[in-house]
Order: C-alpha cells, then structure tokens, then sequence
C-alpha cells in the first residue's frame, strides 16, 4: 500500500507547478530524497553516475523513486544505483536548482534583451 501512496504523493507534487520536475531534475533530487523520508522514514538515497552526472532516487520498500515517480524495482538497478554514501549525502547537501540553474523570464519588451537572473547572485 505504501507505494501507492509514494505515486500519489509524487504526482501531486508534479502537478503543483510547472517548474516542479525542472527543480527536481535539475539539481534538486536529493532535497526531494529528503521531503520524502520525512514522510516515509524507512526511504534511502540511492545515486547513478555520482562523480560525473547524479541523479538521486529514493528507496521506499524495494521500489526506486524520483520526482517522475516509480523507477523501478532495487533488485532490476543494483548496477546503477548506489547506496550514498555518508560523504556524498553531505556534498549532496549543497546541490540545488538555484545552485545550478539560470532564471530567464523571457524577453525585454524594449530591447529583446533575454531577462535573465543569474544563479551566481542567488545563492548566499
């Protein structure tokens, strides 16, 4: 039953804004590994491709998950995703959408200038 719930919660969260999955895929997966285990304490952060592009899934059960929802069963990823490690969940802890992401906002009326925030003047 609980999987169920996992996808349910998922869902709604992808549904709340357009930019959700955009967070959660681009920079922002393992800050969703942490609003899931609050909510399932059991979850375990899993990752592909640490040193070169992460991607970090969440363990609930057996079953893998990601801000799209059901990845796939542990037992069909174990050569792909990885247990973190202590020392990657703490460099981990660091990554972000706005870490990683420019904002642009269209284009000046006046100019057609691109209006663009820059991440670099975001994070503190």
């Amino acid at each position: 039953m609980k999987p169920k719930k996992v996808e349910i919660f998922l869902k709604t969260l992808r549904e709340s804004d357009f930019f959700i999955e955009s967070i959660y895929t681009r920079g922002g997966c393992y800050q969703l590994y942490k609003i899931l285990k609050v909510l399932f304490p059991e979850a375990k952060p899993y990752v592909r491709n640490f040193t070169t592009f992460p991607h970090v899934a969440t363990l609930i059960e057996d079953s893998l998950y990601d801000i799209n929802g059901f990845i796939g069963f542990i037992e069909d990823y174990n050569t792909t995703f990885f247990l973190m490690t202590e020392e990657q969940q703490l460099i981990a802890e660091d990554w972000s959408f706005a870490g990683n992401n420019d904002l642009y906002y269209g284009e000046c009326p006046s100019c057609g200038e691109p209006i663009r925030i820059d991440r670099n003047k975001l994070i503190k």
